[in-house]
């Protein structure tokens, strides 16, 4: 007979309404204009300050609601009184214990992914990530929890980067070991939540595959969020199903395991909503098509995990929650660049992407498909749920990114990662099922497995050289250009030196600015890079580029279109 389950609320009952009290007080008496002025700075603007006092008044409102959602939790049952889950079959039985083999397999695995993360870290850092750490990471963590005037701030991600760059000191590697530390621990995450929807087999192939990945590599080594969501989706996406299907996991400390992931996740990085978004909407189709069940009280523990994860999104982003709205509302890249914006580019660069790091370039891609269409199947099968809250998250991101209009760059799906790998292992097992039958299927879907993931690892090398390498096109300018030589830089370039490397050269947004410089020396050196931005967003200065300058030397990187140009005039 099974137990019946406990609620969890044991480690709360001595002390829930001291937690309450204590967030109700901090709430009632933090000061809202002293306080605001202080975080701004005396060189703040008055918008900015009237910004975080409107912040701080939103921080103030949602600590007395955490107050009062604390005072309520001992008061609510989340135990279903017939001891089943809304989704009872969502994910698969325990697995028997770890194998000594099976956890050796799993260290090898994070030993190895830290290995290839560790190579050329501190090499070749491209814009946003100079933009991370110019606008924030060089500021105080103070500024940092104040500050949202851009989209390239993620929040807690620009947080661990100045922790790191404190500890670690000012460099390129410090700044992107945080990338490093959550790419890593995301292959732990991918075998936890692999055992709770497929085999442990299985879950460790798929994070073989992608600790030997050049996209996971590449994001590893990338001083962004992106690791981070991908991290805090899978941990989340797992607990999600465990409150779905298992009644002993309706606790409160399973709630919180939720929503702690899911807002971190949302503080890493914004798009992470979609993920939070898709887990409603599958918790309330569940519940419309179980309405006459509701009296089992089975929906209850995934909607406070649901409604604690929304709610501590909203604090950790209540202080510049009105920055954070007026940044979202700002077009990004405004007049240029608006193939960033068109859904075929999206796809054809994700092809791009994709073919660079899998062996075999396209014609490998369209196998990849067949597989994953494969493993879709297969998981749809076995469990509509699991399958649903593991390639839904894509589509509602994609979707809300073009209804947005924003970028649609293919890094925003980067958070699927893991259950694509997922998918993918699952479908070379179909595969090979349905081609050799029988229990002779199993170790040759292993070795496949494992051929894959040989053939990925060569393509990591290519992961560690320069995203952008800013560094060479300088050290080529300097070396290259006459005493009597201008150099001017425009768009992203200019940024780049001008902020980053702190160099005197000359800023041109027009061809006129252009014809200006030129009067000032012998030749005209121009640095520049993405230089679709500048085809569209100023086609003048283009048009004189190109017919009156000629390109001396291009220094490619990783990083898409990202490749660095240097031109001087004829």
């Amino acid at each position: 007979m099974m137990r019946a389950p406990s609620d969890g609320t044991g480690w709360l009952r001595a002390w829930p309404r001291q937690i309450a009290v204590a967030l109700f007080v901090i709430g009632v008496l933090l000061p809202v204009h002293s306080l605001a002025a202080a975080l701004a700075g005396p060189a703040a603007s008055g918008e900015h300050v009237a910004q975080l006092v409107v912040g701080m008044v939103l921080l103030k409102l949602a600590l007395v609601a955490h107050a009062v959602l604390f005072a309520l939790i001992p008061s609510v049952r989340l135990v279903p009184s017939e001891g089943q889950g809304l989704a009872p079959d969502t994910t698969v039985p325990a697995s028997k214990p770890w194998s000594r083999a099976e956890a050796c397999a799993a260290i090898c695995i994070l030993a190895v992914g830290v290995a290839l993360r560790i190579p050329s870290l501190g090499r070749g850092l491209w814009f946003d990530e100079i933009q991370t750490y110019v606008d924030y990471v060089r500021h105080p963590l103070i500024h940092i929890v104040s500050t949202f005037d851009s989209q390239n701030q993620h929040m807690l991600y620009s947080m661990l980067a100045r922790i790191s760059v404190v500890l670690f000191g000012d460099s390129a590697w410090a700044l992107r070991l945080p990338a490093v530390c959550l790419g890593v621990a995301s292959l732990g995450a991918l075998i936890w939540f692999g055992e709770r929807v497929t085999s442990r087999r299985e879950a460790l192939l798929a994070a073989t595959i992608l600790a030997v990945s050049y996209h996971h590599v590449w994001f590893s080594q990338n001083a962004r969020g992106y690791t981070g969501l991908l991290f805090f989706t899978l941990v989340g996406s797992g607990c999600f199903l465990l409150l779905l299907s298992d009644p002993l996991r309706h606790t409160w400390r399973n709630v919180a395991g939720y929503a702690v992931s899911m807002a971190l996740a949302n503080l890493i990085h914004v798009t992470a909503v979609f993920v939070t978004a898709t887990h409603a909407l599958v918790w309330l189709c569940l519940v419309i098509v179980l309405r006459n069940d509701l009296r089992n009280r089975a929906w209850r523990a995934p909607l406070a995990a649901l409604v604690f994860a929304g709610t501590l999104s909203v604090l950790g982003y209540a202080l510049v929650l009105p920055q954070f709205i007026a940044t979202l509302m700002i077009p990004p890249d405004a007049g240029s660049a608006t193939v960033w914006k068109e859904p075929v580019w999206m796809f054809t660069e994700g092809l791009r992407v994709l073919s660079s790091g899998i062996p075999g370039g396209l014609a490998a891609v369209a196998v990849v498909f067949i597989i994953l269409g494969a493993g879709v199947a297969s998981y749809w099968r076995r469990s509509v749920v699991v399958t649903t809250v593991m390639l839904l998250p894509a589509v509602v991101t994609g979707v809300a990114v073009m209804v947005l209009s924003h970028n649609l760059w293919p890094r925003f799906f980067f958070f699927s990662a893991g259950f694509a790998v997922l998918i993918a292992v699952r479908g070379g097992f179909a595969v090979v099922h349905a081609i050799v039958p029988g229990r002779a299927s199993v170790p040759v879907s292993v070795g496949g497995a494992l051929l894959v993931a040989a053939a990925s690892l060569m393509t990591v090398p290519r992961a560690w050289l320069p995203k952008q390498d800013f560094g060479a096109a300088m050290s080529f300018v300097d070396s290259h250009r006459g005493p009597a030589d201008v150099v001017a830089v425009s768009d992203m370039s200019s940024y780049v030196y001008g902020r980053y490397y702190h160099l005197p050269w000359t800023t041109v947004t027009s061809a006129s600015d252009l014809a200006q410089v030129e009067t000032r020396g012998t030749r005209t050196w121009m640095v520049l890079t993405f230089p679709v931005r500048i085809e569209t967003g100023e086609p003048s200065l283009w048009a004189r580029l190109s017919d009156s300058y000629r390109t001396v030397a291009r220094f490619p990187g990783t990083v898409g279109g990202g490749d660095l140009y240097v031109m001087v005039s004829r």
